[in-house]
């Protein structure tokens, strides 16, 4: 009971967050507009990060020591979407060192590396939204005081059934001609289809980039956009200089979260090669559910679900479920909250059920274009049912870092 209980004072404070967000409008035109009516399929989206976070505590009494806690992450995130194909990857590395005020002490670290993602396969002959998959994982750590453990390799396939569309092109769209018009850039009268059309140059960066080079595709693609405004009306004449400048910082340098809607459920077997052990497992039962919903222009709420479980029955059931909703206080500050529940039911009746909520709340600064100050308040609770194991309170954390955008 107190599991549930927590999981929905949880729940409670992302669905509040959310809620005080949705339907707000103005009478602006392009407030009106919602990410939803965004379903082009042809869309790519990749972003690349470094974050670091490190601390040093120099004691007063003699007896200890100068002690130090550094952590480095880097993530790179990828989604192409075509009418008959879509796919997802990601990669995360994490680096960690650690020094004790205990006398004599050495520093010790550790470091994790896994990546994975879906192939998806669309059934147009059958349905535009039925699926096949291909998944996997790869992953590499080594523990705190260990060596480097074997790799870590899953693979999995099966079939599914729906469509997330990337409306972040669309939400581009709506901000550089939010920043035109605050200008008087954009004085002219603004529809639906000119945002739309604008939004499909902006999905077509890589076109660009194909046929005209890297050197040179950006002249050519903010021209199209100057012309499309021109010809709508939105704009009496081509853009200067100026608007030209805007559109590039907009686009190159400002961080604009990624924008999603639409739902995928999938269903298939996997196959664990490799558990860090150079063993393996027998196959599995994989059951995915991912969801998303744009709410109003600034913000976005996510959420995805896996369950698993051995097929022969003897390791029990897993479920893990990543709740995440991000709001754009301004063009400078992001804020991002997620709640991770992870739940183990092990097949062993003499072995408790392990429940692990993790809510975290992060607010990022954009010092410079591609430079933020990230500070995170996070708190974790694991329930294992056995007491006095060092699990038993609410562990709390507060925490600032440098977060650089590579790409």
């Amino acid at each position: 009971m107190k599991n549930i209980t927590r999981s929905l004072i949880a729940a409670a404070l992302l669905t509040t967050a959310v809620v005080a967000d949705n339907d707000v409008r103005t009478k602006d035109t392009l407030d009106s507009l919602k990410m939803s009516d965004y379903k082009v399929t042809d869309t790519f989206f990749d972003e690349a990060y470094l974050n670091t976070q490190f601390s040093l505590t120099s004691p007063a009494d003699d007896a200890k020591e100068t002690s130090y806690n550094g952590h480095l992450n880097s993530y790179y995130k990828l989604r192409n979407m075509t009418l008959n194909y879509a796919q997802d990857f990601r990669i995360d590395g994490n680096y960690d060192i650690v020094k004790s005020a205990d006398k004599d002490s050495k520093s010790e670290d550790s470091y994790n590396f896994l990546a994975g993602g879906h192939l998806d396969k669309y059934l147009l002959d059958y349905n535009e939204n039925l699926l096949v998959y291909a998944s996997g994982s790869l992953g590499y750590r080594k523990l705190v005081g260990k060596g480097a453990d074997d790799p870590f390799l899953q693979a999995g396939a099966g079939v599914g059934y729906g469509r997330i569309y990337d409306a972040t092109p669309y939400a581009k769209a709506i901000r550089i001609l939010k920043d035109l018009r605050s200008r008087g850039i954009v004085d002219g009268e603004l529809t639906e289809a000119t945002v739309l059309k604008l939004a499909d140059i902006i999905a077509k960066e890589s076109e660009y980039r194909s046929k005209y080079s890297v050197r040179e595709y950006r002249k050519y693609w903010f021209n199209d956009m100057s012309k499309l405004l021109q010809q709508s009306g939105a704009t009496k004449e081509a853009l200067n200089a100026f608007g030209i400048i805007r559109i590039e910082e907009i686009l190159v340098e400002e961080k604009i979260f990624p924008r999603y809607h639409g739902w995928i459920v999938r269903a298939g077997v996997g196959k664990i090669f490799s558990n860090y052990n150079n063993q393996g497992e027998d196959p599995t039962l994989d059951l995915e559910f991912e969801y998303g919903m744009p709410i109003g222009l600034k913000s976005q709420f996510y959420d995805k679900a896996k369950y698993s479980t051995i097929l022969n029955g003897d390791t029990g059931h897993k479920f893990t479920n990543t709740m995440t909703y991000s709001y754009e206080l301004s063009d400078k500050i992001d804020w991002e909250n997620q709640w991770i529940f992870d739940y183990y039911k092990p097949t062993d009746d003499n072995l408790e059920d392990v429940t692990t909520n993790t809510l975290s709340s992060t607010f990022s600064y954009y010092i410079a274009n591609r430079l933020s100050l990230d500070t995170t308040l996070s708190f974790s609770k694991v329930d294992d049912g056995i007491d006095n194991n060092g699990n038993d309170n609410l562990e709390t954390k507060l925490f600032a870092g440098l977060r650089y955008r590579l790409k």
